[in-house]
């Protein structure tokens, strides 16, 4: 004679155990991709944290160099020395005597490479003990990375005459693009105004 169980045995079916699982994968992929996004969205703000870092050390670098040289002199597109603060014309290279560590003629400039990329170069001359240039200045050098075009500069100044005993000043603007990981492009616009800290007599 056989006796009815006491206890009936229940599990999931083989349905309920896809479902499940379906989900689970689902979620996980969810997850997965989130992750990979905000990954990829984090080097991103650190490429360009690091791209943005180079062009302030490079006006940075420029304009500690500003403030403490002497004989500032401006060259405008039209070959005109000087182009004034408030002037419609646009000067595309800064030069000057500069005090900072030794003594060099330093210039600074904007130009557009074969490629079209533009940047800001640099090279120094050195002075002899009376501030003559002597010997023959360096190679241009870009201080600005491969990262930023700069599609457009300009330097304008005041008070740079001989005889002027007012305290020299100099505007800088520049605007362009940044480029992060080869396709990203991000705008910029930079202008600063420099003063000597100490006028020329």
């Amino acid at each position: 004679m056989n006796l009815p169980l006491a206890h009936t045995q229940k599990g999931f079916t083989l349905v309920e155990l896809l479902v499940s699982l379906s989900l689970f994968i689902i979620i996980v992929i969810a997850l997965v991709g989130s992750l990979y996004t905000v990954n990829d969205a984090s080097r991103k703000v650190q490429a360009m944290r690091t791209v943005m870092d180079n062009l302030n050390f490079a006006v940075e670098s420029m304009s500690r160099t500003i403030r403490t040289s002497e004989h500032l002199s401006v060259t405008c597109t039209t070959g005109v020395i000087n182009c004034w603060i408030g002037g419609s014309t646009e000067g595309y290279m800064i030069s000057m005597d500069s005090t900072l560590g030794a003594e060099e003629f330093v210039e600074y400039k904007w130009e557009r490479a074969g490629s079209g990329q533009g940047a800001i170069l640099k090279r120094t001359t050195p002075l002899d003990a009376d501030g003559n240039p002597v010997g023959f200045p360096s190679a241009w050098q870009a201080i600005t990375s491969p990262e930023i075009d700069v599609e457009k500069a300009a330097f304008y100044i005041k008070g740079a005459l001989p005889n002027d005993s007012e305290r020299a000043a100099v505007v800088v603007k520049l605007e362009g693009v940044a480029t992060v990981k080869g396709a990203t492009t991000i705008p910029f616009a930079v202008q600063t105004y420099l003063s000597q800290r100490t006028p020329e007599l």
